[in-house]
């Protein structure tokens, strides 16, 4: 024998939808709805009360008493009878009632013999569920005053929910609407046929807000923001919706033929004075990105995401506004993939690995010291190159990792060439962050004495980019590192800070002439005297002169003729796997390699 499945009401399409707008499943348990059944089964008597959802396949239970499950099939519930009717459902004994009498939940737990429910209907007619009582022993159907009681529940219950949907809509500080309530707007305009111009603006970068919290407090940074919204919200005009999206970042809807030039020039100017609170002004960096929405991929897109990674383009990049471009979303997604892989590469050292570039002292010709770069082979995009992976990393705590990873690695290698007797220098790059306490340098010397490595075979190349965040601690890092006899040189020298005050403080050894430097000294006469004076004064400074990115016998002869001490780049050696290292190096210590190169490109 089979019970009797109840049939779907004409609106079910509708009221699916509803049941979705207003009735979060995952919504936290409410005090409000918990209260209600309990005074529900309180005044009726009954063991059990229910707030009923009734989905698609199933219903949930969003406050119940005397159950513990929390769903069930909807084939087999007694609400899904309930919101049929439009106001009240009543079973007195199911034993009696053929619909029920073999239905699961009469013949199994719970055992129910007696029912009543009331649907809970919106103000357009949608029946959300139903709130009921249960009996396991059969009752005498309820009297008028009884169903009328249990009506003014549910009318309390469907209250709630709207209130929960209306406060889950607002953001609290600046009681504007929220992200959800966009995403529900955006999805409203959708149904409807609807392709307006979404357009996302963000007024300061997540860094700034976080520099501003830590220097001047939470409350001050959430009346930055109010003032903003404020501003904001005079300059989209009164009939248009704000949202608030992100900590400093707003979203509004407008009509796809908005002129986006027009609408930046007017947020640019309003904003050009800086927003201030408290008498201290803070200026905006503006980043405006638009969208416009298409109805025939209504479900297929995160048109939120996308219209900020369209702002934050805009705003990076320092064009001030931008319309979101596949090709962008594409490189984003990218970029969170290998981040995410990243991780598992550390764990799976095989993807990683080393190369070495040799850098040659121009009075010998040899190799006194080989540049350790670090090379990530994916398992499925292939390798993957530094200048990509690198300044995402940064952007996490993984450079952390990356930079004990290459630490270990490169000092392993050190050993084995050490036992080997080849006495070269390893140079190993350093990012920023490492030089901001101890961490790395405790570390770093933890693994020196763990292979038995002596501190003055390594060189540490740091960039002038780690000596404005915080140099105090920047340099006592470095000053430990030196004690020990380890070498310090600074990378890309010639393109960054370039404090020679500072500088001529820290305890470094070399210079690495930037790449960059070289590209035109053979047709720019400016370029030849920049180089001449920054080797001139830093020798005079003490430094060792190191010139990198040396591709062609020209560069090669100028800056050995200018007095460079040493060289790197292509035109030397391109970096090499370890075991090819050292083919290298053996051809008389690299000097007949370079005189080699030197002679094939003259030819």
């Amino acid at each position: 024998m089979t019970h009797f499945a109840p049939p779907f009401p004409a609106n079910e399409r509708e009221r699916v939808a509803r049941v979705a707008e207003l009735c979060y499943r995952d919504a936290v348990d409410d005090d409000v709805l918990d209260r209600i059944v309990a005074l529900a089964a309180e005044v009726f008597g009954t063991p059990i009360a229910l707030i009923s959802i009734l989905e698609e396949q199933q219903q949930w239970f969003r406050a119940k008493v005397g159950i513990t499950v929390s769903s069930t099939p909807r084939d087999v519930s007694f609400c899904g009878h309930t919101i049929l009717v439009d106001d009240f459902f009543e079973v007195p004994d199911t034993h009696h009632d053929p619909r029920f009498r073999h239905n699961v939940l009469v013949t199994g737990p719970p055992g129910i013999r007696y029912y009543a429910g009331v649907p809970l209907l919106t103000d357009d007619g949608h029946a959300l569920g139903s709130l009921c009582v249960i009996d396991k022993r059969p009752r005498a159907p309820m009297s008028a005053g009884q169903r009328e009681s249990l009506r003014h529940l549910a009318q309390l219950v469907v209250h709630r929910l709207h209130d929960l949907r209306a406060d889950s809509f607002i953001d609290r500080p600046t009681r504007l609407m929220n992200r959800i309530r966009l995403e529900d707007d955006i999805h409203r305009h959708l149904s409807a046929r609807e392709e307006p111009l979404l357009v996302a603006v963000d007024f300061l970068s997540p860094s700034f807000v976080n520099d501003i919290v830590k220097a001047l407090g939470y409350s001050f940074s959430q009346r930055l923001v109010s003032e903003i919204s404020r501003r904001v919200a005079g300059l989209i005009g009164h009939d248009c919706v704000l949202y608030r999206i992100g900590l400093t970042r707003f979203a509004f809807i407008k009509p796809r033929d908005e002129c986006l030039a027009t609408l930046y020039a007017r947020f640019s100017t309003a904003f050009s004075t800086p927003v201030e609170h408290d008498g201290i002004p803070i200026r905006t960096q503006i980043g405006m990105g638009a969208l416009e929405l298409d109805c025939h991929t209504i479900n297929d897109r995160d048109w939120v995401r996308l219209v900020v990674s369209a702002a934050d383009y805009a705003r990076d990049r320092g064009i001030g506004w931008a319309r979101y471009q596949a090709e962008l979303d594409i490189a984003q997604q990218r970029a969170f993939v290998l981040l995410s892989s990243l991780s598992y590469a550390l764990e799976e050292s095989e993807q990683l690995g080393l190369v070495f570039q040799p850098r040659i002292d121009f009075a010998s010709g040899r190799c006194c010291a080989v540049e350790a770069l670090l090379r990530w082979t994916h398992p499925t995009l292939g390798p993957i190159g530094p200048d990509e992976f690198i300044p995402l990393a940064e952007k996490t705590d993984l450079i952390r990792l990356l930079s004990v990873w290459v630490v270990e690695a490169a000092i392993k290698q050190t050993r084995h060439w050490r036992d080997a007797g080849y006495d070269f220098k390893v140079a190993i790059n350093i990012s920023p962050c490492d030089l901001e306490g101890p961490a790395f340098t405790d570390r770093l010397i933890q693994t020196l004495e763990r292979y038995g490595v002596e501190a003055a075979t390594l060189e540490i190349e740091f960039t002038e980019g780690a000596l404005i965040k915080n140099p105090a601690e920047c340099r006592n890092q470095l000053t430990r590192l030196r004690a020990l006899g380890i070498e310090i040189s600074i990378d890309d020298f010639g393109t960054g800070y370039s404090n020679w005050t500072y500088l001529r403080e820290l305890p470094a050894t070399s210079v690495k002439l930037d790449r960059s430097l070289l590209k035109d000294i053979e047709s720019q006469e400016k370029d030849r005297r920049l180089v001449t004076t920054l080797i001139d004064l830093a020798q005079r400074l003490g430094y060792k002169v190191v010139a990198e990115g040396i591709e062609n016998q020209a560069s090669f002869d100028a800056v050995k003729g200018w007095g460079c001490d040493e060289g790197q780049g292509y035109f030397i050696a391109p970096p090499m796997a370890s075991e090819r290292l050292i083919e290298w190096i053996e051809h008389e210590g690299g000097a007949a390699a370079v005189a080699e190169a030197a002679s094939e490109v003259s030819c």
